[in-house]
């Protein structure tokens, strides 16, 4: 006990011996305490969804939602929807990781590893929880489970970590932040689209955003609790010399 509180001392001191450790340090702390935050959220969801609480409210937003249903709208919607499916996002994946391998290889690296494993873990939560998909006036078919929206959640991971990165690597900040504002719009339509075509209940996509953010939070602290050991252990060394 002694000794990992002499650690954890030596920590919070190195965490304020520069802007940089101050910077990750915090980022860390915070980036946790919204993991937490998100699960929380999320498995109340879950346990809404198992409990049939949240049916109703489902409901009355699939039906408002459904009044608006026409040929032309139906045709915008399967456009839109494809943005979050899987060729779509396989191919600008695949695109966007050997884009990013030219100049940033870590960068790739991390990419790839934030949408290979989000993919993973919304196929192991829809196991988890097995709700079966909405039967009101689905417009289209689909066979895994419903919660959580896979849609919602690939597409979140994959909008957000791409503007995400190009806000990293582009002096253009407000580019950055343009390309973020239209990822958000893009998100939330792909989401929309999944309710709207009758495949997905709204606290599907809602769970689905849930997690995406989730698991995005979690890559970065991550990525960054990395980069703050590999500091530590360079100023652990320093000290002894």
């Amino acid at each position: 006990m002694k000794r990992i509180k002499q650690k954890l001392s030596e920590v919070l001191d190195f965490s304020k011996s520069s802007q940089i450790t101050l910077v990750l340090f915090i980022e860390i702390v915070l980036g946790v305490l919204f993991t937490l935050a998100m699960l929380a959220v999320f498995f109340k969801l879950g346990e809404d969804v198992i409990d049939k609480e949240v049916i109703f409210f489902d409901e009355a937003i699939m039906h408002f939602i459904y009044s608006f249903h026409s040929p032309f709208l139906t045709s915008i919607m399967e456009k839109v929807t494809f943005l979050g499916g899987e060729i779509f996002l396989g191919g600008a994946t695949l695109i966007t990781i050997l884009l990013l391998f030219r100049k940033h290889k870590k960068d790739a690296v991390i990419f790839a590893f934030i949408l290979v494993f989000g993919v993973g873990l919304n196929l192991l939560l829809k196991h988890m929880f097995q709700r079966p998909r909405p039967d009101l006036m689905p417009l289209i078919h689909e066979i895994t489970y419903s919660f959580p929206s896979g849609h919602a959640m690939n597409s979140f991971v994959f909008y957000i970590s791409l503007s995400y990165f190009i806000f990293r690597n582009t002096a253009n900040k407000k580019l950055g932040l343009m390309l973020s504002g239209l990822s958000a719009i893009i998100i939330f339509l792909i989401g929309l689209s999944r309710i709207y075509l009758g495949v997905h209940y709204p606290s599907d996509v809602l769970a689905g955003y849930v997690a995406g953010f989730g698991w995005f939070v979690i890559a970065l602290v991550f990525e960054k609790t990395l980069i703050f050991l590999r500091l530590f252990r360079k100023y652990e060394v320093d000290k002894k010399y």
